[in-house]
């Protein structure tokens, strides 16, 4: 036998509602502090670019200048010499490219999970809403069941219905929109774990 439900009950609903608003702020404030992280990482890894770009050119005139030397018997500079820093500017390159594709994939993934969080702000006031309402909507349903358990005369009867219908036609117009904002976050959710994964696919190339 199922369990009786009580207005008690969906009250208590509209308080965990509410909860959950304040759980999903202390999130939203995290999240915001991991994001400013990023950020931070994405502006030390342009200065990284940056610095590469710069030792790959000093490298360039190094190898230029030994490859000179190198053709000369008298010199010091053997083509070994030229080889192995002609490797090591390859590998700084590949090393920049790797830096460049990173750091797309950091800076796309930022500003997602911008959006994600807003969202999660905008559906966290939603829900605040929709809690207010169904708190509403319950308490005018109690106030109608007291009048109609009084015997209250018919025209105060007729004006707590009209007030219970137009509560319950504002909270389903707040669930509608609530709604919207799930479906929402979560698209913009899936699209936030792919991008997790594009980057940690970048990061295997940085090696």
């Amino acid at each position: 036998m199922s369990p009786i439900i009580t207005t008690e009950d969906e009250l208590d609903l509209s308080r965990f509602e509410k909860e959950l608003v304040k759980a999903l702020a202390g999130l939203n404030k995290e999240q915001y502090k991991i994001i400013k992280t990023q950020k931070k990482l994405a502006e030390n890894i342009l200065d990284l670019t940056s610095a590469r770009d710069s030792l790959g050119i000093t490298m360039r005139d190094v190898f230029n200048q030994m490859k000179m030397l190198a053709r000369e018997d008298n010199s010091n500079v053997k083509n070994e010499d030229t080889k192995f820093m002609d490797d090591l500017i390859h590998a700084n390159d590949n090393n920049i490219e790797a830096n460049k594709r990173y750091l797309t994939a950091l800076k796309d993934l930022i500003v997602e999970k911008e959006y994600l969080v807003n969202l999660r702000n905008e559906f966290a006031n939603s829900l605040s809403d929709v809690a207010s309402k169904r708190k509403t909507s319950i308490k005018k349903g109690l106030d109608l069941f007291k009048a109609k358990d009084k015997m209250t005369e018919d025209e105060k009867i007729n004006i707590l219905t009209q007030d219970l219908n137009d509560a319950q036609r504002e909270f389903d117009r707040s669930r509608d929109i609530q709604l919207k904002k799930i479906e929402q976050y979560l698209e913009i959710q899936s699209k936030v774990s792919k991008l997790w994964l594009k980057l940690k696919d970048a990061t295997s190339d940085l090696g």
